[in-house]
């Protein structure tokens, strides 16, 4: 491909730029390969230090034990429950009730009114759940040596190698997603054979059987108990007890140079000197009813999958699985830091760390496994997109039912996706979301008396919208006050389109739910005496205020900062996508005219802070977790540089959040990761990450600030490359402005990323020092945009395939 240079504010011969790249190309798999590569030596103790491999559809923690080797096992779609979206009688008519005693100043009333009205059992519903776990119970318990547990996140290969009786063991561990099954392959060298056995275990809802052909098959049902009869972690109830969802697990094995026989529930394996597993899942679920169906197999399913695998030998679906994860995966790669420190296990680097260590190689690792467990957790072959724990759940009950948490987390699942090169993980979310938005719009009707479509906060894989919470109090707080989670959702797929330029996406998909979530929120505005528009009963998750007329604490509001920012946001969007693709309806006019009576976003003129609600009130948590009233910042873009005074009075809103305490959570951390990076705060926003590798008695990379929860660490990676590359701002003729390097720390004084994705579909690597930034720019479909660094502005004009490298 011909090169296009433009020489910026120095020029510099191509000749030092190939300089830069001409050693890279030796034995560059390897390469890639080490670099991404995390390591322990010794097993995992906890089930956050175990290494989690996946395809999207199954989900496994290898634990690489020497006595026991376990991998426990989870399947996408393994939920408990029922389809069920119940709501108040007469929701309409008490809602209405509601608003005009908040218009009234009467917010106290209102609020006791909406309680005792408003709210609906069972408040919440089921968890997903494990399917249970593989153990291989090794016969020689002697003393091991030279042990080693290693992932390498550009193959997704787990290994475990160790010495023992003159004889080294090797365990090889991935999950296909070409094939999907778990492949796993043992074996041994010199004279120690392979004794040992293989069960297959959950302890609930299943039969177990060992066959003589050396398989094992588990059969399933989820039975759910009521309460008192069976512990319900909601104390408003979760539903419905019976027989749901069904499933089934297969395991075959292939043994070398030994036997297997069956024994009770049990395989048995003898002097062999390999052995190679392989396992698939399945369930009844069906993404089309939101429900499971009775029509699908699971049994059926599972087999067709393992017959088809076993079909072929481990060094086909091996490297077939190899190239295809690496291919995605290798898309982007981030050098920063002392590569001599990948030589230290990482329990010892993270101590290290912890202590005041410089390893800014360790970050990179941070950025590059949230990229992994996105992978991991939601590809193109996915039924569901990730949900909080991705698709990796140890406990029968999850917290918070690792549901589809829609008021900041599920968003945060997927900021990375675009920018961090794995575009298609969005696919699940998109296919799920359009079911989500199918199912609530006669709820909208019912409920609300409006067209369109919405969700509340919590969802799940049956399509949960109406208000969900594990109390009925909390139904009313978290849920009933807070209808636009949905919108808020919609705008992760706007920024899609956005990098995509999509437009059949846009046309035919995404502009439908833009619009319906803005016409949902046009039918349930009102109006006040003096023409102000309101959107209410409202709240600011999940913060109170301190109510000036009780001296009550309170959530309940009208037109909180939150709900504006969402209202704004999604009237933007849903304007702009119809400008591109020349729709000028009804929706667009009323949006017009919506906007002029909206109110302005609040500051505060005693402290210059973003408000929280419409007046300045005292809160409850000065430094709450959430940073719901900032949203216009991050992950919305309509408070930037460009409004200095919205933007100014964000940024002392966060040092306030921060000067308080805020925090507590993972996600919290990295979405003030995010927000920093957006203010240009390089230092503050590393500060945040630092917080996310080194707060608790961490031992791996998992977030553990609070119970594992995925979104910390694909929140981290989004952040990240929010400091490394931002693109939301656009110029005076809307095209994008890519400010590279916007908000590095001191400690990433020199890098190399490859790979980032811009909006507007432009691809950027670049490689920088103290003295010299080179950045390479490229695009399919080709586009004009501006490349901002170092306080300079260059105007890109690329044709379709065509790449350009800017010296600064």
């Amino acid at each position: 491909m011909k090169r296009l240079k433009l020489f910026a504010f120095t020029i510099v011969m191509s000749q030092l730029i190939v300089g830069c790249k001409s050693n890279a190309v030796v034995d560059e798999q390897n390469a890639t390969s080490a670099v991404n590569t995390i390591w322990y030596d010794a097993p995992a103790k906890k089930w956050t230090d175990a290494f989690p491999i996946g395809n999207g559809k199954l989900a496994t923690m290898t634990f690489g034990g020497t006595d026991v080797a376990k991998f426990q096992l989870n399947e996408e779609s393994l939920w408990a429950g029922e389809p069920d979206n119940p709501f108040a009688e007469n929701f309409r008519e008490k809602l209405t009730t509601v608003q005009n005693l908040i218009l009234e100043g009467k917010s106290m009333e209102a609020n006791k009114f909406g309680l005792a009205n408003l709210t609906a059992g069972p408040a919440s519903f089921r968890s997903y759940e494990p399917l249970g776990n593989l153990l291989l119970d090794f016969d020689n318990k002697s003393e091991v040596s030279n042990y080693k547990r290693a992932l390498d996140m550009s193959t997704g290969l787990s290994t475990v190698t160790y010495d023992i009786n003159g004889a080294t063991i090797t365990q090889e561990a991935f999950i296909s997603s070409i094939d999907n099954v778990l492949c796993i392959r043992i074996s041994t060298t010199g004279k120690e054979n392979l004794n040992f056995s293989i069960a297959l275990e959950r302890p609930k809802d299943v039969t177990v059987s060992a066959l003589a052909d050396g398989s094992i098959h588990m059969d399933g049902q989820i039975v759910d108990i009521e309460a008192p009869e069976a512990r319900d972690e909601n104390a408003g109830g979760s539903g419905k007890g019976g027989a749901h969802m069904r499933f089934a697990a297969r395991l075959n094995t292939t043994v070398n140079g030994g036997s297997i026989t069956a024994e009770n529930e049990k395989l048995k394996v003898s002097n062999a000197k390999e052995v190679v597993l392989k396992y698939t899942a399945a369930t009844d679920y069906n993404l089309e009813l939101l429900n499971f169906d009775r029509s699908i197999d699971p049994v059926a399913k599972a087999e067709k999958v393992l017959n088809a695998a076993s079909s072929k030998t481990w060094d086909d679906i091996k490297n077939a699985h190899t190239q295809e994860h690496a291919a995605m995966f290798n898309r982007v790669s981030l050098e920063m830091g002392d590569p001599a420190l990948d030589s230290l296990s990482l329990d010892v680097r993270l101590k290290n760390y912890k202590k005041g260590t410089v390893d800014a190689g360790l970050e990179a690792h941070l950025f590059q496994f949230g990229r992994y467990l996105l992978m991991g957790s939601s590809r193109a072959n996915s039924v569901l997109p990730a949900n909080l724990q991705g698709k990796w759940s140890e406990r029968m009950w999850a917290p918070w039912e690792a549901d589809y948490h829609l008021n900041v987390n599920l968003q945060m699942n997927y900021w990375a996706a675009d920018v961090a090169n794995v575009s298609e993980t969005m696919d699940p979310l998109i296919s799920w979301f359009k079911k989500i938005v199918d199912v609530s719009k006669p709820y909208a009707k019912d409920m609300y008396g409006s067209n369109g479509w919405f969700s509340h906060h919590a969802s799940n894989p049956f399509g949960r919208v109406t208000p969900s919470a594990s109390t009925l109090s909390s139904q009313f707080n978290n849920g009933v006050l807070d209808p636009l989670p949905g919108a808020w959702m919609v705008m992760s797929l706007w920024d899609h389109y956005e990098y995509t330029q999509d437009e059949v996406f846009l046309k035919e998909e995404l502009y439908p739910m833009l619009s319906g979530a803005s016409e949902f929120i046009l039918d349930v505005l009102v109006k006040d005496k003096d023409g102000v528009l309101h959107f209410l009963p409202s709240s600011s998750p999940e913060n109170q205020y301190l109510d000036p007329s009780t001296n009550e604490m309170l959530r309940i509001t009208s037109t909180s900062t939150y709900h504006l920012s969402i209202i704004k946001a999604v009237f933007g969007a849903t304007q702009e996508a119809g400008s591109i693709i020349n729709i000028n309806d009804d929706i667009q006019k009323r949006i017009v005219e919506a906007q002029k009576a909206l109110p302005d976003f609040p500051i505060s003129e005693k402290n210059g802070r973003m408000m929280e609600w419409r007046q300045d009130l005292k809160e409850k948590e000065p430094g709450h977790r959430h940073l719901s009233h900032m949203l216009g910042l991050h992950p919305f873009s309509i408070i930037t540089e460009e409004t200095p005074e919205l933007y100014e009075a964000v940024r002392t809103s966060l040092a306030w959040r921060e000067e308080n305490g805020q925090g507590g959570m993972g996600w919290a951390y990295a979405h003030g990761l995010l927000m920093h990076a957006r203010l240009l705060e390089g230092e503050k926003a590393h500060k945040n990450l630092v917080t996310l590798l080194s707060r608790g008695q961490k031992s791996s990379l998992m977030n553990t600030i609070g119970p594992f929860q995925i979104d910390g660490n694909l929140g981290a990676t989004a952040g990240v490359s929010e400091m490394l590359l931002q693109s939301h701002l656009k110029d005076e003729k809307g095209n994008f402005i890519l400010h590279v390097l916007p908000a590095i720390p001191e400690q990433w004084a020199e890098g190399k990323v490859t790979g980032l994705q811009a909006r507007g579909n432009f691809d950027i690597d670049m490689e920088w020092s103290k003295a010299k930034l080179v950045v390479n720019i490229s695009s399919e479909k080709g586009g004009t945009c501006k490349v901002r660094a170092l306080g300079n502005t260059i105007d890109v004009v690329l044709q379709p395939g065509e790449e350009k490298e800017l010296t600064f």
